[in-house]
């Protein structure tokens, strides 16, 4: 079953606020993204999810709203922005608009992070068509920023809008950014659409560092069959890196139904193949958070161990 994603109480995210106010913006962004989502996350039945908001609800205070995000942007206090985050989660969704806005003219990244932070504390499953919207964004920010949200939030009902956006990156061939491309994939993706998979394959291939935390975030809430088959079928792959791709991806979004075709690689002589099926079993066994190095001979020893447990 999909999970849904709710808005976090106001106490989280004053927590999660905090964190952000004594760490560095970068750790804030993985931190952020995984604490509104996957945490908060549960399934829960489709007839009984809160019904698609067709508009943005209206600010109380549009006047209070425009002071508080413009404090959200500013870089002189970080106090000053942190309370901002709250006021703005306080107001709910009706700040969205504004923020989105703000995402796509905003230049500076711990700004540009603050603002996504922002947006996630107060959007859910509810505002999918919303965020929808803007897939056509003139701004590549906002775009992007609309397509991996719409992908934690799985709505089957945007299947033919986000096969849509596809066919016009399609149509741009290489004019088409690589990170829209990316993310419409991950958004394909929350559709069972497998077209979706290969440019998540591709950024796992090249910014697999970069984007990880975010590719396991989204993929932890689409895990099914139809991925599993999907992800398989790359494991057949004759190019080392390409086996590598899949088995960090069936880790994120794979079912325990892989674990055959993972089990294989505990014997491969290739230290990297042999890490990343020793990482797909931690995950899909023991739910336990993929180990990103591990010494050789620690290596050796514990795919000894996943051989005789599987």
């Amino acid at each position: 079953m999909r999970r849904v994603y709710r808005t976090r109480p106001i106490a989280h995210v004053l927590l999660a606020t905090v964190v952000w106010i004594h760490g560095s913006p970068e750790m804030a962004t993985a931190e952020s993204r995984a604490t509104c989502h996957s945490q908060e996350s549960q399934d829960e039945p489709e007839e009984k999810r809160p019904p698609k908001l067709a508009a943005w609800p209206k600010p109380k205070s549009p006047s209070e709203l425009k002071d508080q995000v413009a404090r959200l942007r500013q870089e002189r206090s970080k106090d000053l922005a942190a309370e901002a985050q709250l006021a703005l989660t306080a107001m709910g969704s009706s700040a969205a608009p504004l923020l989105i806005r703000s995402l796509g003219k905003e230049k500076g990244k711990a700004a540009g992070e603050r603002i996504r932070f922002a947006l996630a504390s107060i959007l859910d499953q509810q505002h999918s068509r919303l965020i929808a919207e803007s897939f056509d964004n003139k701004s590549l920010e906002i775009r992007v920023w609309a397509l991996i949200t719409v992908s934690r939030t799985p709505d089957l009902g945007l299947q033919e809008t986000i096969k849509g956006h596809w066919k016009t990156l399609t149509r741009r061939g290489d004019k088409a950014e690589e990170i829209e491309r990316y993310a419409a994939g991950l958004c394909l993706l929350s559709v069972q659409d497998t077209q979706g998979l290969e440019p998540v394959v591709s950024a796992t291939l090249s910014h697999w560092k970069q984007r990880a935390p975010e590719i396991r975030s989204v993929l932890d809430g689409l895990r099914s069959p139809t991925l599993d088959k999907a992800l398989e079928e790359h494991l057949k792959a004759e190019d080392r890196k390409m086996k590598s791709a899949a088995l960090r991806l069936i880790a994120a979004g794979g079912t325990r139904a892989t674990l055959s075709a993972v089990a294989p690689f505990l014997d491969s002589g290739n230290p990297t193949l042999r890490v990343d099926a020793i990482n797909a079993c931690r995950v899909l066994v023991s739910g336990e958070a993929p180990r990103e190095r591990i010494p050789v001979f620690e290596a050796i020893e514990l795919a000894k161990a996943w051989k005789a447990r599987l």
